[in-house]
């Protein structure tokens, strides 16, 4: 996803007037909050919230205010759109795609082109007199297919002689301008007419992107700030309080304190059950920096005991063998590989390469060998004598799953096929499709205001899990979760057979105008009750009795932030989380990561 804003530039230098002008709109459209800017070089730029994105806003300041506005926005890196108002009217319009969201007739077509000449007499009132109609003409003029798709594999060859530490120059050789051409004619238009501050948006603002800001300390907030503070302050008072109560029920257990954040992202968490009723959680920061590992156990009030491992660098998921002697890593960001270590020892015992990002680890059964799982590649390594015994081919995925017997390894291909690979020949035996979706039945959906605004032709898988007996396939899907028959996966012969039990994950509605989205993150296997549990977007844990299909909400988070991990201690007595709140921002902050450890003996 690219870059997303929109604001709206009046060429006045009377301040109080448009704010008078925006006090008053925002009386009408309440939703919407405003910051106002200066007057900079005979601009006063309007942010409106939604990210400039609501079509009304830049029409209603026109039938107040005669004189030349206009109103940009840039739409996910993809196309560059402007409005230009004089006289109350709307005198131009401009897509840099006017067939982005789907065919139109070619006279509208042409009318989003957008007419240079129409800016003359705004040209004639900058102080640049060598900016030209010519100027403008070039800025609107598109490139064409075959210019952006030969501009595009450019791009594409340099990143992958970067990365591969084939070119000795820097990342400025990258045509970022001309492949990212709609970016590139939003900033020229921009400087052309002299405005400043004109690529960001409201959120960007409030998110404190304003370093590169001029005057940032002048703008003006309608409605007052102030209300919209208090609002925010209730909020987190609430949520804060709800932990609390849940804390002293002896629900909660333990709330991992995030460490300080260094640079523009957060630390994230790693974490996985240890062999016996705790949890091992680390912290990965960019870069190179070690990932400070400690194990979690009863009583969760006591200092947690560190563990000092040699971590290898960027690392990104984690796994601890049944017994707990060996732990597993994946590792991302430029450090493809994954790591295996002996917990007794305290030794690093192999570092296995990788073609991308490890993000799929598992052993078998018998502790003899560990799995590992990068793009396109699934890789074999021996534990005791730390050899390479295969290299299994496979398509496009991340997940991997170990049947209890040892005999065979399931890996998703693309999120919408299930590879059964046979671990004793190394050899794909089958591929099977997921459940397909109807679309006239999503589109009823959506236009019941009900569905996601996305569409799958397919069910994608997220996560996979096998009952300890063997006897159920366990499956996280994008929008629920899903048991199946081991006995009938295998004999299924092109598609997954019809689930046993199902639920479906509920939908999340956030931002103006609506956005709706439904996701389940991770699963985990209560096998003495014969329950699946699952968290997703929603904020809570939910559980799934495979006996009587029932599906009931184990635990609403408060707050109900993403909930995108869920680890169950291997003692089924606890399970630990990690959630975001907030998960919608563009800038995510250190104090919105929450990793918990809750009672889950307490919940049930």
């Amino acid at each position: 996803m690219g870059r997303y804003y929109g604001s709206i530039h009046i060429r006045s230098t009377d301040t109080e007037q448009i704010i008078e002008i925006i006090k008053h709109l925002s009386t009408q459209e309440n939703k919407l909050k405003f910051l106002i800017s200066p007057c900079i070089n005979g601009w006063i730029s309007v942010y409106a919230s939604e990210k400039g994105q609501d079509p009304t806003v830049a029409s209603a300041i026109a039938q107040q205010f005669p004189g030349h506005i206009l109103n940009l926005s840039l739409y996910h890196d993809d196309f560059f759109y402007y409005e230009y108002y004089r006289n109350h009217q709307l005198i131009d319009q401009y897509s840099s795609d006017p067939e982005y969201f789907g065919d139109i007739p070619q006279e509208e077509s042409e009318r989003l082109r957008g007419k240079p000449e129409i800016f003359a007499d705004l040209l004639a009132e900058l102080p640049n007199k060598d900016i030209t109609i010519a100027h403008i003409s070039e800025v609107l003029t598109v490139a064409s297919q075959e210019e952006w798709e030969e501009l595009t594999q450019r791009s594409l060859e340099i990143w992958r002689q970067l990365e591969a530490n084939e070119n000795a120059d820097d990342i400025s050789e990258l045509p970022y301008d001309e492949v990212f051409e709609a970016a590139s004619k939003f900033y020229w238009f921009a400087k052309l007419f002299n405005i400043k501050n004109a690529e960001t948006c409201y959120e960007y603002l409030q998110d404190e992107e304003d370093e590169e800001i001029e005057r940032w300390s002048e703008f003006v907030h309608i409605p007052d700030p102030t209300i919209e503070l208090a609002r925010q302050q209730r909020e987190k008072a609430n949520i804060d309080e709800a932990f609390t109560a849940l804390k002293k029920a002896g629900i909660l257990l333990l709330t991992v304190p995030n460490p300080p954040q260094s640079g523009y992202f957060p630390n994230t968490p790693i974490s996985t059950p240890d062999n016996i009723a705790g949890f091992f959680i680390g912290w990965s920061g960019l870069g190179n920096q070690p990932l400070g590992m400690k194990q979690y156990t009863a009583p969760w009030n006591n200092e947690p005991v560190n563990i000092n491992l040699p971590i290898e660098e960027n690392p990104y998921v984690m796994q601890v063998s049944s017994s707990g002697k060996f732990l597993a890593v994946g590792h991302a960001s430029g450090a493809w590989q994954a790591t295996l270590y002996d917990l007794e020892s305290k030794q690093l015992l192999k570092i296995i390469p990788h073609v991308r990002a490890t993000n799929g680890l598992q052993f078998t059964p018998n502790e003899e060998i560990l799995v590992s799982r990068s793009e396109g590649e699934i890789i074999l390594t021996s534990i005791k004598n730390l050899e390479q015994i295969a290299i299994i081919k496979i398509g496009h995925g991340s997940k991997i799953a170990i049947h209890p017997n040892g005999r065979y390894l399931l890996a998703d291909e693309g999120g919408s096929q299930l590879a059964i690979i046979d671990l004793n020949t190394h050899k794909v035996v089958k591929v099977l499709e997921t459940a397909a979706f109807d679309i006239a039945v999503w589109m009823a959906s959506v236009q019941r205001g009900e569905g996601v605004n996305s569409f799958s032709p397919n069910e994608m898988i997220v996560k996979m899990d096998f009952s300890p007996d063997g006897n159920w396939l366990l499956c996280a899907i994008d929008q629920g979760v899903r048991v199946f028959e081991w006995n009938e996966v295998l004999s299924s012969k092109r598609k997954l057979p019809l689930p046993i039990v199902a639920a479906s994950s509920e939908v999340v509605t956030f931002d103006e105008p609506p956005n709706r989205m439904a996701r389940t993150y991770d699963i985990a296997f209560d096998w003495h009750r014969n329950v699946l549990l699952s968290c997703g977007l929603e904020g809570k844990v939910k559980s799934l009795d495979l006996a009587t299909g029932e599906s009931k909400v184990l635990l609403e988070l408060p707050g109900r932030p993403a909930t995108i991990q869920l680890d169950l201690s291997r003692d089924l007595t606890t399970f630990c989380t990690y959630s975001i709140l907030d998960i919608f921002e563009r800038r995510r902050k250190q104090e919105k990561i929450l990793v918990q450890i809750w009672n889950y003996s307490g919940l049930v």
